[in-house]
Protein backbone atom coordinates (compact mmCIF):
# COMPACT_ATOMS: atom_id res chain seq x y z
CA UNK A 1 0.00 0.00 0.00
CA UNK A 2 2.93 2.23 -0.74
CA UNK A 3 0.77 4.49 -2.95
CA UNK A 4 -1.72 5.15 -0.11
CA UNK A 5 -0.06 8.21 1.38
CA UNK A 6 -0.05 8.20 5.17
CA UNK A 7 -0.69 4.49 5.75
CA UNK A 8 2.95 3.72 6.48
CA UNK A 9 3.37 6.97 8.41
CA UNK A 10 1.04 5.91 11.22
CA UNK A 11 -1.78 8.28 10.27
CA UNK A 12 -5.22 7.16 11.44
CA UNK A 13 -6.99 8.78 8.48
CA UNK A 14 -6.02 10.35 5.19
CA UNK A 15 -6.93 10.70 1.52
CA UNK A 16 -6.36 7.94 -1.03
CA UNK A 17 -4.65 9.52 -4.05
CA UNK A 18 -3.95 8.24 -7.55
CA UNK A 19 -0.24 7.35 -7.62
CA UNK A 20 0.09 8.72 -11.16
CA UNK A 21 -1.79 12.05 -11.17
CA UNK A 22 -2.38 12.57 -7.41
CA UNK A 23 -6.14 13.04 -7.93
CA UNK A 24 -8.21 12.19 -4.84
CA UNK A 25 -9.84 8.76 -5.20
CA UNK A 26 -11.26 8.43 -1.70
CA UNK A 27 -10.18 8.14 1.92
CA UNK A 28 -9.28 5.67 4.65
CA UNK A 29 -9.86 5.74 8.40
CA UNK A 30 -8.45 3.04 10.68
CA UNK A 31 -10.87 4.02 13.49
CA UNK A 32 -13.82 3.48 11.16
CA UNK A 33 -16.75 5.32 9.66
CA UNK A 34 -20.51 4.99 9.66
CA UNK A 35 -22.08 3.23 6.66
CA UNK A 36 -25.19 4.65 4.98
CA UNK A 37 -27.12 1.74 6.59
CA UNK A 38 -26.11 3.04 10.03
CA UNK A 39 -23.58 0.32 10.92
CA UNK A 40 -20.08 1.33 12.05
CA UNK A 41 -17.38 -0.19 9.80
CA UNK A 42 -13.80 -0.55 11.10
CA UNK A 43 -11.45 0.05 9.35
CA UNK A 44 -13.05 2.18 6.66
CA UNK A 45 -11.83 2.48 3.06
CA UNK A 46 -13.98 4.62 0.78
CA UNK A 47 -13.39 4.94 -2.96
CA UNK A 48 -15.45 7.39 -5.02
CA UNK A 49 -17.13 5.37 -7.78
CA UNK A 50 -16.93 8.25 -10.27
CA UNK A 51 -13.14 8.45 -9.82
CA UNK A 52 -12.30 4.92 -11.02
CA UNK A 53 -12.84 3.04 -14.27
CA UNK A 54 -15.22 0.09 -14.23
CA UNK A 55 -14.13 -3.06 -16.05
CA UNK A 56 -16.34 -6.01 -16.83
CA UNK A 57 -15.27 -9.64 -17.04
CA UNK A 58 -16.05 -11.52 -20.20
Amino acid sequence: MEWMDGVGDGLMENKILCPKCLSKLGAFNWTGAQCSCGKWITPSFQIHRNKVDETRRR
